[in-house]
């Protein structure tokens, strides 16, 4: 067996895959309804924007590819794409931006915005803030991999209740040491939440009801899903110039998630008890996880918005191959057979900003249409 290990072990063959083009700029966001209807906030013009949350995701990939056969013992192998360094000076201009665009955006769309310092000074948002409040620049994650979450400027960041978002943020994928802890799903930010503690903040949509009432506005909260690209591995088990062939690439591009890029209103007369994520929906490009329902009207977007790749450089992956014990013991410990790991950075930060806020305004622009006073 472990003769066998070695000979593929030499033959080990690899491929990089960068893309190094910059895609054509989306003109068009499809937005949709969550499971609502805008004539919920007809009975105010106000707006009060509480939460402005960017996740950066930052890592991709980690699916396991297999194969076994006759007489041969069960080989996989993986690639995972990962950004563990990130700006954050450049990722706070990115959530400002957007803060400022939302504010701009539902004024022009009819809505009277409350002004933020009303908002913050509220005894009502900072009962939210302590319920529910975590550390700017947390690292986190969800079904798609590791994330950082950033907040706008001025206001505190803060998830809502689990039970809203469906399993994106509950079933997570990390595939960056020490980014969460194992047990409890906790952030390695201090102040950072945790899968439990996002779990017990079920009083969150009543406080939120509480203020909405306390300044006779509809509560805003808008969420961006910031994608970094994808990777994937495979093993040609019978190749035709080696025997068990494993390769990986990596293509980094920036992009936002659709279903959970979403802007929720909670109005004074939404259900104290909050909303269930809509279940039975299913999006039309294969995402399986149900979208957000964090609000009793929620407007998202309906389909990827795919932004560009020339201002990312990617290294050579770093190749995790078994040890002598896993070979001997004819199986892998702590991952795939073979893992291909390539780590991104953002090689032209002001071209990436551009972009980024360019499909935010873009999702924004149509989401905002469809609830328009």
């Amino acid at each position: 067996m472990f003769a066998l290990k070695r000979a593929w072990l030499v033959r080990l063959s690899l491929v990089l895959s960068v893309g190094l083009v910059h895609a054509a700029p989306p003109t068009s966001a499809k937005a949709v309804m969550i499971d609502s209807s805008a004539s919920a906030l007809a009975a105010t013009k106000r707006v009060a924007i509480t939460s402005v949350m960017v996740s950066f995701q930052a890592s991709a990939g980690g699916e396991t590819t297999n194969t076994s056969g006759l007489f041969a013992a069960k080989s996989d192998t993986s690639a995972t794409l990962q950004m563990p360094e990130m700006d954050t000076k450049l990722l706070t201009e990115i959530a400002d931006g957007i803060y400022k665009q939302l504010q701009d955006d539902l004024a022009a769309n009819g809505f009277e915005v409350v002004p933020e310092a009303s908002v913050v000074a509220s005894a009502g948002y900072q009962k939210i803030a302590k319920m529910a409040g975590i550390s700017n620049f947390s690292k986190f994650a969800n079904l798609d991999g590791d994330t950082m979450l950033v907040g706008a400027s001025g206001l505190k960041p803060y998830l809502p209740y689990n039970l809203e978002t469906g399993k994106f943020n509950a079933q997570m994928k990390s595939q960056i040491k020490g980014w969460i802890s194992g047990f409890g799903q906790k952030s390695s930010t201090e102040g950072g939440p945790s899968g439990i503690s996002i779990g017990e903040t079920y009083g969150l949509p009543g406080l939120e009801v509480d203020l909405a009432k306390e300044l006779n506005a509809n509560l805003v909260k808008a969420t961006y899903v910031v994608t970094l690209g994808s990777a994937k591995s495979e093993l040609d088990r019978f190749s035709s110039t080696s025997h068990n062939r494993y390769t990986g690439t990596a293509f980094a591009q920036v992009g936002l998630r659709a279903v959970q890029t979403r802007i929720a209103f909670r109005t004074p007369s939404a259900n104290p008890k909050g909303e269930s994520s809509p279940g039975g929906y299913v999006a039309n490009f294969g995402n399986n996880a149900s979208p957000a329902k964090d609000g009793n009207v929620v407007v998202s977007l309906g389909e990827p918005l795919m932004g560009g790749t020339d201002f990312f450089a990617v290294t050579e992956p770093d190749v995790k191959k078994p040890s002598l014990l896993s070979g001997l013991m004819g199986g892998s410990f702590g991952g795939a057979d073979v893992q291909f790991i390539y780590v991104a950075s953002v090689s032209d930060a002001p071209a990436y900003k551009t972009e980024v806020l360019s499909m935010a305004t873009l999702a924004q622009h149509d989401m905002l249409a469809l609830v328009k006073q």
